[in-house]
C-alpha cells in the first residue's frame, strides 16, 4: 500500500492520504458494474447501454485469466481503478505481454494525477513478468495522452469500414468467393518480398502463411480478384459476434494485390465487394488492423476507412 498526494487544479490544493490498494471481492464486483456502465464513455460513444449484452456476458471472464485490479482510495471512497493482466496476441505473436484493460477515475478527481498514479502502479506490478506492456485507446483522448507521456508509442491501429464505402469497381476485374487452396496460388508472389511482409505486417513470410491458414481453418473466407484468368488480388476475412452486443461484425484479416496491378483500385474493389456481400447477411461494419503508419495504414485511410482505436506499447 502506497500513500500518494494528489494536487487539485483549483488553487493547487494538496489532497493528502490517498493510497493504492487491492479491492475486496465485493468491491471488485462493484467495479465491474462501473466498468459496464462506463462503456459508452470508454468506447468514445460507439456503444450505448441499451444495446449492450447483459453484464454477465460482457465480463464473463472478468479476473479469471490472471488479471488484477488496483484501486485508489481517498476521502472515504474508491475514486478510481485500473484493470490489467496478461494478453497473448495470437495473430501477430505467440508471446505474452502485459496489458492495461481499463483505467477509470471519477470525474471530480480527474486532472489531479489520480489516473497516472494508477497507471504507474499497474506498470510496477507488470514489469517483473513482461518485456512489453500494451494498452488500447482512441487517439488524442485522455488515455492516449497519458500513455504517450509515460513512454508508450503507437504500435498498431484498427480501422473500420461499412457498406457506405464508395464503390469504384470496373468491369475489367472479376471478383468472387475463392477456395482455401487459392491462397497458395498467390503466396509465392507474397513471399517473394520478405522485407515488405516484415515491414508492413511485422512477421516473416512463413509466420504469415501459417497464420492465414489458421484463419482459414477457423472459418475464414477468401475473395479472389482476377483479370483474364490471372489472380491479381486476394482478401481474407472472417465474421464474428461483437462481444459487447449481439451484432455481427467482419474482420478483414489480409489484403494483397500483385505488384504490377497496384494503384488500379483493386484493393478498394475487393473491400467494396466484401461490404456489399456482408451487408446482405446483416454485417454492417468490418474492421482492419495493421501496423501504425505502415503502407496499409495509409491505404486504409485513403480509401475511406475510419480510425477506430490504436494499440500503444511500452518496452521494459
Amino acid at each position: 500500500m502506497k500513500t500518494v498526494s494528489l494536487i487539485s487544479p483549483i488553487g493547487g490544493i494538496m489532497i493528502e492520504d490517498f493510497f493504492v490498494d487491492k479491492p475486496s471481492s465485493e468491491e471488485s464486483k462493484g467495479i465491474m458494474e462501473k466498468m459496464y456502465h462506463s462503456i459508452p464513455e470508454s468506447s468514445n460513444g460507439r456503444y450505448s447501454l441499451s444495446e449492450l449484452r447483459p453484464i454477465e456476458e460482457v465480463y464473463f471472464d472478468f479476473l479469471k485469466r490472471g488479471d488484477k485490479l488496483l484501486v485508489l482510495r481517498g476521502q472515504g471512497e474508491i475514486i478510481g481503478h485500473v484493470h490489467f493482466g496478461p494478453q497473448r496476441d495470437e495473430r501477430f505473436s505467440s508471446n505474452l505481454s502485459g496489458h492495461i484493460y481499463d483505467l477509470y477515475v471519477k470525474k471530480e478527481y480527474r486532472g489531479m494525477g489520480a489516473g497516472r498514479t494508477l497507471l504507474r502502479s499497474a506498470l510496477k506490478e507488470l514489469k517483473p513478468f513482461f518485456q512489453k506492456i500494451t494498452g488500447n485507446t482512441y487517439r488524442f483522448g485522455t488515455g492516449w495522452h497519458m500513455l504517450k507521456s509515460e513512454g508508450f508509442s503507437e504500435k498498431r491501429i484498427t480501422l473500420s469500414t461499412n457498406k457506405r464505402l464508395a464503390d469504384s469497381r470496373t468491369n475489367a476485374f472479376e471478383i468472387f468467393r475463392g477456395l482455401p487452396e487459392d491462397l497458395g496460388k498467390v503466396f509465392v508472389e507474397i513471399s517473394s518480398s520478405p522485407s515488405l511482409v516484415e515491414n508492413q505486417l511485422q512477421m516473416t513470410s512463413s509466420e504469415l502463411f501459417f497464420n492465414l491458414n489458421e484463419i482459414m481453418d477457423s472459418g475464414g473466407r477468401i475473395l479472389i480478384c482476377r483479370q483474364d484468368e490471372e489472380t491479381v488480388g486476394v482478401l481474407i476475412y472472417s465474421v464474428f459476434e461483437d462481444i459487447m452486443t449481439y451484432s455481427l461484425l467482419g474482420s478483414i484479416e489480409f489484403v494483397f494485390v500483385s505488384k504490377r496491378f497496384r494503384r488500379m483500385g483493386i484493393g478498394r474493389n475487393l473491400l467494396s465487394f466484401l461490404n456489399e456481400y456482408l451487408s446482405i447477411s446483416g454485417v454492417e461494419e468490418s474492421f482492419f488492423e495493421c501496423a501504425f503508419e505502415s503502407d496499409y495504414h495509409l491505404w486504409s485511410e485513403a480509401i475511406g476507412m475510419k480510425e477506430f482505436s490504436v494499440l500503444l506499447e511500452k518496452k521494459l
